[in-house]
């Protein structure tokens, strides 16, 4: 039986103005019909739904995440992977549920331990597990010499790049993800932060070519860890589909995003823009030489990631290594003076677009998949309202109490 939602106001598509009072009618996991009431044809017994003082928009979209892995636990990012399988499996479970509780219908994991990401995403497939759908890398790429031993797996060369690339896609990878960016010398974590937000490159610019090429060749889109630089470049000019981070960006950089279409992924705002959880809430923030980089990352991500919308760059956000916190890149967007409608495409239309999901997730349009999610307060006005979550749906099926369990220990 069809569902008729009512709401105070109704976000059909960020990019189109908002309806007050406008309905949702919902039969079986789609999208029948969303708009004016006045325009929407309502008949027969019905089931109603009343979300009359709340706004109801489409569920968000988390472009870059790192399943078992969260932030929340204050340890660095290389013990994660020092706990065993199933302490691993618990935190990615409870990671997920969060993530879904938080207005988080769709996600798209780049790296992890081996075998979580394709597991994860099958329980949830299956209903075995809760969770945004996931899109997944299956194992993160990197050079011997590269960043994040811990959630990537080496592959030197064409031929080793060649070998990785077909084996992931044999497993079910959605994507190849690749470290292009970063080198570290040692294996202690200070060793991988002195590798981190630089703009040395990991990968040879051939070495991507060949990447591209093997994967593009299996339909397998890619995404670069690329903190900026020649190789950020190189992929660009290579047909490279997202750049995650771009921390160093460039005016020249902004120019070659325009030019080539790629999409920017995950710029990481909470963790330089939100001190209560970002890089000033680490132990790390005590070392000079980490702040100094912290701060000239933060300083190119203010001055051109909002001249990088403006200039019609498709921006992306994402949670990375804090679950269920979309809202809070949300309003780090918002503060470097970008709009609350552009932070809203942020998290949906763009991402989903990036994902090749535009036809299905992103909108609240007719046959598309009925996820969506009721705020409290008005993210047009407020974009901090996207942390006051009442209910969630994916795929038709409203989740249980997002207050409840996970959803309240990483939501609050």
């Amino acid at each position: 039986m069809p569902t008729i939602i009512e709401t105070n106001l109704l976000i059909v598509d960020p990019a189109s103005p908002p309806i007050p009072n406008g309905i949702v009618v919902v039969n079986g996991e789609r999208v029948l019909e969303a708009g004016n009431p006045e325009e929407v044809e309502v008949s027969g017994n019905w089931t109603r739904i009343d979300c009359s003082g709340w706004t109801v928009m489409p569920g968000m979209i988390d472009s870059h995440t790192h399943v078992t892995v969260n932030n929340r636990f204050r340890i660095p990012l290389s013990d994660h992977f020092e706990v065993d399988e199933a302490t691993a499996t618990l935190r990615g479970a409870m990671n997920l549920r969060s993530d879904l509780a938080s207005g988080v219908t769709t996600m798209r994991a780049l790296g992890d331990r081996p075998g979580a990401e394709r597991a994860f995403q099958t329980a949830i497939e299956r209903k075995e597990a809760v969770g945004p759908r996931l899109q997944v890398c299956v194992r993160a790429l990197r050079p011997s010499h590269g960043t994040a031993p811990f959630l990537s797996c080496p592959a030197d060369g064409n031929e080793e790049l060649t070998a990785r690339i077909g084996e992931n896609a044999d497993s079910g990878a959605d994507w190849t993800k690749l470290f292009i960016t970063n080198v570290r010398e040692g294996d202690t974590y200070e060793d991988y932060l002195r590798g981190d937000l630089t703009d040395v490159s990991a990968y040879s610019r051939d070495e991507i070519e060949c990447a591209i090429e093997v994967s593009h060749a299996l339909g397998i889109p890619v995404a670069a860890h690329a903190i900026g630089g020649e190789a950020m470049r190189w992929a660009m000019e290579l047909g490279i589909d997202s750049v995650e981070h771009a921390n160093l960006l460039q005016a020249e950089d902004v120019a070659l995003f325009v030019k080539t279409g790629t999409f920017l992924s995950d710029p990481n705002l909470q963790l330089f823009f939100d001190a209560e959880v970002g890089f000033e809430s680490f132990q790390s923030w005590e070392w000079p030489w980490w702040r100094a980089r912290v701060e000239q990352a933060r300083d190119l991500t203010a001055n051109h990631l909002p001249e990088a919308i403006a200039s019609g760059v498709k921006v992306c956000l994402g949670s990375d290594s804090t679950h269920a916190t979309m809202w809070r890149e949300a309003v780090a967007l918002v503060g470097l003076g970008v709009s609350p409608v552009e932070a809203l495409k942020a998290i949906t239309v763009h991402s989903a677009e990036m994902m090749g999901m535009a036809d299905r997730i992103g909108r609240l349009k007719q046959n598309y998949i009925a996820d969506l999610i009721v705020v409290e307060g008005n993210p047009l006005e407020d974009i901090e309202s996207l942390r006051r979550i009442r209910r969630v749906m994916k795929g038709g099926k409203w989740v249980g109490n997002t207050l409840e369990g996970a959803g309240k220990l990483f939501c609050d």
